[in-house]
């Protein structure tokens, strides 16, 4: 089990907090990974604009607010 959490925790990717881990979250790290896929995300939209047309590209951002199975309406 702890090899399960520790693999959890500090390797396993979560789409709900931006693909990245709970440690990298929980520890300061994800707002450089999100300003290092933000810089490489606009330098390839400039170096590249046919392949995003009229799109902006996608800005990632560090969400305070994770619900874990949230009610559909």
């Amino acid at each position: 089990m702890g090899a399960f959490v520790n693999w959890y925790n500090t390797e396993h990717l979560h789409s709900s907090i931006g693909y990245v881990t709970p440690h990298q979250m929980r520890y300061g790290q994800a707002k450089a990974i999100f300003e290092q896929r933000n810089g490489t995300l606009q330098l390839a939209r400039e170096i590249h604009p046919e392949r995003w047309g009229s799109r902006a590209a996608r800005k990632w951002s560090i969400n305070r607010e994770v619900v874990l199975n949230p009610d559909e309406k």
